[in-house]
């Protein structure tokens, strides 16, 4: 539009004008006497030279202050190299094992990174070109650090937008939200100048790192492409100088590996073509040499996974499965031995390996599965570690069941079964196959003894309890010597049973003794009931009167020993009320039943007084008159009281 109102000569100066036209009104705006407003070109106002005049202080104090300069610059480099770089996927070898690149900005060379390339970001600010050709020439060719220089480019006009954006940014901040139509007007002014600048800040930028050189260590310089295809390149020769043994494990079908060893394939490398001994392929031997003595699975997979190795997860855990299935490694869980299909790779981290210092044929396998068998283990192919901690767990335990304290006979000798216990892994079978007809019989000799203990063990507690029982009858001093000289010398499972006889001699007398005291309790019941029951008293009470008494002191009938024909019964009688509680029984029942005639005296009597004679030896007449005397004077002063019933 300016352009149409400017031209004097229609033929030739349109063109001009409109070229000529955009340098012009940028040039009034950057000198304050225009302000943009989106696209359009506006006279300043008051309000907007006021926000002009803010956003000119602080542009001035940004372009003075160059601490401030170069660390913007300085990010902005930075954030635009990492743009580009963080687009670049690196696929490692015909696995594809995923690679990174770390990146690093600074005068200092790059820490240690690991497993990742490390990628030494300069810029010609703070740096010389020459220096970093130097130091990437000085590094050599296998070292694996990236040198990336961007070079020192349009630096005025980097400082210029980089203030111009900041300055106008700061000065919105301070202005806020004016309320005027001119406030909103210079606000909107503002924020264009601010967008220019962002923009044309980010084309510039883009422009100056695209203009980076990459350097290797040694000097080589990729030149194809832009800087990131330009950096890959570099990569994937670093991943070379990085991982130089990567090659032994760099193939994507360790995964069937994994597969077929966990399968109980006995060659689980043919999946990757390998034809020969488990231990022979170079990433095997190599799991083997690390693995040695002992090494969790993730100490395994750290070592591995590094410099300069860089094996894949698969790799690594594959051959130490197949390892593992083959009987070249052995491995625990918490102390547990694995099973053979134990073993996967969720255990792995957590497992210990241990080499195996012997192998174990296919021969010898099937001779230890049969072993096994006959002890009553059962036994999958591959599963023999396993097996053989559940047979020794097995005979220990027959071994101890077939001894113990007297009279049981000593624990027989295990001293081959400890030893057998400290080995590991194939070490362990080995020594079981070695044992092998010893531990048959054993195993046939313990089971037997330890049956018979089981059997004769409850008897002989029964004849221990039998003998507590029949204490003080003739019968137990006959049979406590045979009972003891069992017990010392350990005869509980001799040939000839010497429980049988001794219980048979305890309870036969043991059933004579409990019916004589069953009769004599029963006996004194009945004679202390009759004279109970010709008492006047008890004769002048009613029913309920001496229910009430019976059910008080608990006699309304003969005790009973209950059934006793077998042993089992008898003991039951016995532990129920002994021998010593019948006797105990039968004494009190006097007493209870005087209590009782006691009892109904009161019932009819209430102030009848009960009087016990005293009890003394007579050994002359003299002795007898003084008894008399002083009874009967002990009566009569009683008859002062009351009735006097003699007990």
């Amino acid at each position: 539009m300016l352009a149409d109102l400017l031209v004097a000569d229609l033929n030739t100066d349109g063109a001009n004008l409109r070229a000529r036209l955009p340098a012009l009104l940028d040039a009034l705006t950057e000198a304050g006497a225009l302000m943009k407003v989106g696209d359009e070109y506006r006279l300043q106002t008051r309000e907007s030279s006021d926000w002009d005049a803010e956003f000119r202080t602080r542009q001035h104090r940004l372009q003075d202050d160059p601490v401030a300069m170069s660390g913007k610059r300085t990010q902005l480099l930075g954030d635009a190299v990492g743009k580009v770089l963080g687009r670049t996927r690196l696929l490692h070898g015909a696995c594809r094992e995923p690679r990174r690149l770390a990146l690093h900005y600074g005068s200092e060379p790059p820490p240690h990174a690991g497993d990742d390339i490390a990628v030494w970001i300069r810029d010609g600010w703070g740096t010389t070109e020459s220096n970093v050709i130097e130091d990437a020439r000085a590094a050599g060719q296998d070292d694996p650090t990236i040198h990336v220089f961007v070079p020192r480019s349009n630096a005025d006009g980097l400082a210029r937008l980089i203030a111009n954006r900041d300055a106008a940014t700061a000065t919105l901040d301070y202005k806020g939200d004016p309320k005027t139509p001119e406030g909103t007007e210079a606000r909107r002014g503002m924020e264009t100048r601010r967008d220019e600048a962002a923009n044309h800040l980010r084309s510039l930028v883009s422009e100056v790192v695209s203009g980076a050189r990459v350097l290797q260590g040694g000097g080589n310089e990729p030149l194809e492409g832009g800087l990131a295809e330009r950096v890959g390149e570099a990569a994937n020769a670093s991943l070379a100088r990085l991982f130089p043994e990567f090659g032994l494990a760099d193939d994507h079908r360790w995964s069937r590996v994994i597969e077929r060893g966990r399968g109980g394939a006995e060659h689980p490398l043919e999946a990757i073509e390998h034809n020969g001994k488990t231990d022979e392929h170079p990433v095997c031997a190599a799991a083997l040499s690390v693995v040695g003595s002992g090494k969790r699975g993730r100490e395994v997979r750290g070592h591995f996974s590094a410099p300069p190795y860089g094996w894949p997860r698969d790799a690594i855990d594959g051959a130490l499965i197949a390892l593992f299935a083959t009987g070249h490694l052995r491995a625990t869980l918490n102390g547990s031995a694995v099973g053979a299909k134990g073993l996967d790779q969720a255990k792995i981290q957590s497992a210990e390996f241990r080499v195996e210092s012997a192998l174990i044929d296919a021969r010898a396998k099937l001779k230890l599965r049969r072993l096994f068998q006959t002890l009553g283990v059962d036994c999958k192919p591959n599963e023999e570690s396993l097996a053989a901690g559940r047979t020794l767990e097995k005979l220990r335990a027959l071994a101890s069941n077939a001894g113990g304290e007297p009279p049981l006979p000593v624990h027989p000798d295990t001293e081959h079964l400890s030893a057998l216990e400290a080995l590991t892994g194939n070490e362990q079978l080995i020594g079981l196959l070695d044992h092998h007809d010893q531990l048959i019989a054993n195993h046939a000799d313990w089971a037997k003894t330890s049956a018979l203990a089981s059997e004769r063990l409850p008897a002989f507690r029964s004849l221990q309890a039998f003998a507590r029982h029949a204490d003080g009858l003739t019968a137990v001093h006959e049979v406590r010597p045979q009972l003891d000289a069992l017990i010392e010398q350990r005869q509980l499972l001799d040939r000839a049973n010497a429980v049988a006889t001794l219980t048979g001699q305890l309870t036969s007398a043991l059933r004579e003794a409990l019916a004589q005291a069953e009769q004599g309790y029963n006996e004194t019941y009945g004679a202390e009931l009759q004279r109970l029951e010709a008492s006047e008293s008890w004769a002048r009470l009613e029913d309920r009167q001496r229910q009430q008494i019976r059910a008080e002191r608990r006699f309304d009938k003969p005790a009973s020993a209950g059934s006793v024909g077998t042993d089992e019964d008898l003991l039951a009688s016995l532990e129920r009320i002994s021998l010593e509680d019948w006797r105990t029984r039968t004494a009190a029942l006097p007493q209870l039943f005087a209590d009782a005639r006691v009892a109904a005296d009161r019932l009819l009597e209430p102030q009848v007084q009960h009087v016990r004679l005293s009890s003394t030896k007579l050994r002359t007449p003299a002795d007898v008159d003084e008894w008399i005397a002083t009874t009967k004077r002990d009566l009569l002063e009683r008859l002062g009281e009351g009735p006097v019933l003699v007990i």
